[in-house]
C-alpha cells in the first residue's frame, strides 16, 4: 500500500512539471505594459503631413484630440490614433501606424463612436498594418500574443475603453487583466481568445520565417 502511495505522489509530481502548452491563461502571459498618452507636437502634426493627407484622400477631417501608443516590443514604431469632434451623435477615428522610421505610413479607418458605421475589423488594410508592426518585432513570443491582440484591437477602436465620446483624463496602459485570455496552438497556427463581458474576439496567427502574422480576427 505504501508503494502505491509513493508511486501515485510521483506521477502527480511528474505531471505537474509538465503543464499543457495549448491553452494559458492572461495571468501565465507576459503582462503588457503597453501604454496609452497624448500626442506630442510633432506627433499631432503627423496628421497634417502629406503621406497622412494623401490617404485620407478626399476626406477632410478635423482632428479633435489625439493619442499615441508606446509598445514595449516596438520601440520603433510609431502608432497614433486621431479622434474628430462629436458631430451631433458620432465622431470618427482612424490610426496612423509607422512600423519604423523607414517604413511607409498606413492608415485605418477605426470604429468610430455614436451613430457611425463599423468597418470590418477584417479589412485587409487593417491586418496589413498589424502585419507590418509584427514584422518589425524582433523576435516576438508566443506569450507576447495577448499584448499583440489587445494592441490590434487598439488599431481598430475597438479595445475596452475607460470613457466613450472623451479625452481620456490621464494616461492608462493597454492591460491584458482586463480581458479573460486563452490561446491554443496547433501546428503554425496560434489562436488568441480575449473575452470581456460585452464582446468576444478570436485572433488567428501563423508563425511564417519571417515572424508572425495576423492572418484573421472575428
Amino acid at each position: 500500500m505504501l508503494r502505491c502511495g509513493k508511486i501515485l505522489v510521483l506521477a502527480l509530481v511528474f505531471a505537474a512539471s509538465f503543464p499543457s502548452t495549448s491553452f494559458v491563461t492572461a495571468q501565465t502571459a507576459t503582462p503588457s505594459s503597453s501604454l496609452v498618452r497624448p500626442c506630442t507636437a510633432n506627433e499631432s502634426a503627423v496628421g497634417a503631413s502629406p503621406d497622412v493627407i494623401r490617404l485620407l484622400a478626399d476626406e477632410h477631417p478635423t482632428f479633435s484630440w489625439r493619442e499615441a501608443v508606446d509598445v514595449p516590443w516596438l520601440p520603433k514604431a510609431e502608432i497614433l490614433r486621431f479622434h474628430t469632434a462629436i458631430q451631433v451623435d458620432y465622431s470618427s477615428v482612424c490610426t496612423i501606424v509607422k512600423a519604423t522610421s523607414e517604413s511607409p505610413v498606413r492608415l485605418i479607418w477605426a470604429a468610430g463612436e455614436g451613430m457611425v458605421a463599423m468597418p470590418s475589423p477584417s479589412l485587409p488594410n487593417n491586418l496589413d498594418a498589424m502585419n507590418s508592426l509584427l514584422k518589425s518585432a524582433p523576435a516576438l513570443k508566443d506569450s507576447q500574443l495577448g499584448s499583440a491582440s489587445v494592441l490590434y484591437l487598439f488599431l481598430i477602436h475597438r479595445e475596452i475603453r475607460q470613457s466613450f465620446f472623451s479625452k481620456p483624463a490621464t494616461n492608462y496602459p493597454l492591460a491584458e487583466v482586463d480581458y479573460r485570455i486563452r490561446y491554443h496552438e496547433r501546428g503554425k497556427s496560434r489562436s488568441v481568445s480575449l473575452s470581456t463581458r460585452t464582446s468576444d474576439w478570436k485572433l488567428t496567427f501563423s508563425a511564417h520565417n519571417d515572424g508572425l502574422h495576423l492572418d484573421s480576427i472575428k
